[in-house]
């Protein structure tokens, strides 16, 4: 009877003793989760600041315009669309891309390519980002040159707090002024391609203009990524 009972009782404790090993390893990792999730957004949060802190130039205007959820909403939606029509147009050939190119103002050429390369949900997202910019903050308040130099400041502090690994070759002379042209034609880009999109009227295809905008901002990348190419070759 006694050996009965000490079986029972050392089973209990081993059963006991894993249900706490258990749910200590459950909450350990909720909390890695959990942690791991505010970090994050943490990180998300110190960059937005940050970028906030650098676009205020003195302008108040300008500034709360740049702090607004409107205008994050709408860098953000606009870098989607950009990265989407990039994606797919990085698949074209040479003879493909300069036809597509060469028939932007062809409403009914363009209406095809945006079905074609699936870009429905970024289009309408931008155009509804857009309008809220519109409605929702003093951005017609601002003249034309603001504008351009509140999206020429949200490019450069966007890329200044992304990580960049940049590779600087030193051969035959430093490469260095190659690579500060070719970030300053992008941040150009960005700025005319914001511009552009928030100059798209509401029409019968409000898509096609934002389309247009973003395949003009996709080959002026490409023009200052060859002009930087050319630029590596003369130094070497």
């Amino acid at each position: 009877m006694i050996t009965k009972k000490k079986k029972y009782t050392l089973y209990y404790v081993m059963a006991l003793a894993c249900g706490l090993v258990a749910s200590f390893f459950i909450y350990s990792c909720s909390a890695d989760g959990y942690y791991s999730d505010e970090i994050e957004k943490n990180e998300v949060t110190n960059t937005r600041a940050l970028s906030s802190r650098m676009i205020n130039n003195g302008s108040t205007l300008i500034d709360s315009i740049a702090s607004s959820d409107e205008f994050w909403e709408f860098e953000m939606s606009s870098e989607l669309l950009a990265d989407k029509f990039h994606e797919y147009t990085s698949t074209l050939s040479e003879e493909e891309y300069d036809k597509l190119m060469e028939n932007l103002n062809d409403d009914d050429y363009v209406e095809d390519f945006m079905r074609k390369a699936n870009l429905e949900n970024e289009l309408q997202q931008l155009a509804k980002a857009k309008e809220n910019l519109i409605q929702h903050t003093g951005f017609l308040r601002l003249s034309a040159d603001e504008r351009t130099q509140l999206f020429i400041l949200y490019a450069e502090s966007n890329e200044l707090t992304k990580v960049k690994l940049l590779k600087t070759r030193e051969e035959g002379g430093s490469t260095s002024s190659c690579e500060e042209q070719k970030q300053a034609a992008y941040r150009q880009a960005k700025a005319d391609y914001d511009d552009a999109v928030t100059n798209c009227k509401k029409g019968s295809v409000p898509s096609g203009c934002l389309t247009q905008a973003a395949a003009r901002y996709d080959r002026n990348k490409r023009i200052a990524d060859r002009r930087y190419e050319n630029c590596i070759k003369n130094k070497v």
